[in-house]
């Protein structure tokens, strides 16, 4: 309607007019804001200290003799005598279950709120209701280290559960104000292991088509990031050979489910640094979350573990396939701010003997000085990997299967780290493999021949 009111040279010499008295006011008012000293920009939860020392775990109650007991109080010159009953004990019971004083020295002690009737041995003092059934314990009763009372189950969280100290008195919250918490994991760690492809849909060496039409098969799909139906277009036109999108799925999975053992006996010279970060892929139009480790110095691919979850039973997961890597060795973890990997990296020295100097990095510029500063270029690293094996994915746009996913993402390892020569390394592959002649590994038929000579 202004547009309407006015020509249209008028309204163009107007806007001019406003704009440059819009930029005479920025010139001569400026406005400095300064955030706070103490504004941290990070959008992740921070978590309570993780330095504090493991709980202390209520063990068996110590058995005593009570000969000693009876000795050491006829030596200070005040002897333990017999109880003088009024009414016989109406429970029936050998001796005492700790010091295994006779029923002599035993006496009924009332009941407790369940209605059992308690005894309670005049030697050493302990109590028990002999006819109530013993509790079943679905974990072990911690106690807080700084003043010894137990702790109480506060959170539950998947995977673990925080316990915490309500000790007014506790020494930790005295001084510091804040409460000691525990946090249990509820997993075996002996079982952590990385995903791999369970088990193999064909069985290769009984294929009709011969091992190179598998390996270019591969390589089209994995090298060159085809689809599956792209592929087998691509194997048409070169080949002359007609197969199905399936036959090709099936194809990698049984080849990433034969591979993925032999991945790790492959000696990669390891730099002492490691880059943990994760990046989202779909599967079944689900975003799934795809934890890879890198060596920060050379670029290779470490590990790899996808999850439908990204929490600390995932890093913990590719941070165990790491140390497993370095055999114990000290490394330095380079990761950012999610507390996700303070927990992994917490859990892991405690329970694994890990030697980790972990180095989280935070922002894409950080200012000058600091670990954000000295360690994000290799985060960095890791994040130009990711667009690399992004622009493979997209293609795909959503893997039909979760055992594809992985087989893809296992095989595109094996790719990056042995076959691709990369600009940063000069042209160069980045863990170059050698047979048994000496000679390099270059294509997908020679590296599924030197898997099966290391077999």
């Amino acid at each position: 309607m202004f547009r309407q009111l006015l020509p249209v040279f008028l309204l163009t010499h107007l806007l001019n007019f406003l704009l440059k008295i819009s930029l005479f006011a920025l010139k001569q008012f400026k406005v400095d804001i300064q955030p706070p000293v103490d504004l941290q920009p990070s959008g992740y939860k921070v978590l309570s200290p993780l330095e504090d020392p493991l709980p202390l775990v209520e063990k068996v109650v110590e058995k005593k003799d009570y000969r000693k007991i009876l000795a050491e109080a006829e030596a200070q010159g005040k002897p333990i005598s017999h109880v003088r009953r009024i009414k016989p004990l109406c429970v029936d019971v050998d001796n005492c279950p700790v010091c295994g004083a006779p029923p002599d020295y035993l006496y009924s002690f009332g009941k407790d709120p369940d209605g059992f009737q308690k005894l309670q041995c005049k030697v050493c003092k302990h109590q028990w209701a002999p006819g109530k059934p013993a509790p079943k314990k679905s974990r072990p009763t911690y106690r807080c280290p700084f003043c010894g009372s137990a702790l109480i189950q506060d959170k539950t969280r998947k995977n673990f559960t925080v316990f915490k100290c309500r000790n007014d008195n506790c020494p930790k919250w005295l001084n510091h104000r804040k409460r000691y918490r525990f946090r249990a994991f509820d997993v075996d760690f002996d079982e952590l292991s990385s995903s791999s492809p369970n088990a193999a849909p064909v069985n290769l060496a009984k294929s009709h088509f011969s091992p190179f039409l598998i390996a270019q098969t591969v390589n089209l799909y994995v090298g060159l990031g085809l689809s599956l139906r792209q592929t087998v277009s691509a194997l048409q036109h070169i080949w002359q050979v007609q197969l199905s999108h399936q036959t090709i799925q099936n194809w990698v999975v049984s080849l990433a489910s034969k591979l993925a053992p032999l991945v790790k006996s492959i000696n990669l010279p390891l730099s002492g640094l490691v880059v943990i970060d994760e990046t989202y892929i779909k599967v079944k139009g689900k975003w799934h979350y795809l934890f890879t480790a890198c060596d920060g110095l050379r670029g290779f691919i470490i590990s790899q573990h996808l999850s439908p979850h990204r929490d600390a039973l995932a890093a913990l997961t590719i941070l165990k396939e790491v140390i497993d890597r370095y055999n114990n060795r000290e490394f330095i973890l380079v990761t950012d701010k999610a507390p996700i990997y303070d927990v992994a990296v917490h859990f892991a020295s405690v329970f694994f003997g890990a030697n980790i100097r972990h180095r989280p990095v935070l922002g894409i510029s950080p200012p000058p000085g600091g670990d954000s500063h000295t360690y994000r270029p290799y985060k960095n690293r890791l994040e130009r990997l990711f667009g690399s094996y992004k622009a493979h994915y997209k293609r795909h746009k959503s893997f039909s299967s979760f055992e594809g996913a992985i087989a893809h993402a296992l095989l595109y390892q094996l790719y990056y780290n042995h076959l691709k020569p990369h600009e940063a390394s000069d042209g160069k592959v980045l863990a170059p493999l050698k047979d048994k002649h000496g000679h390099q590994v270059d294509n997908w038929a020679k590296l599924i021949q030197w898997f099966v000579e290391l077999n």
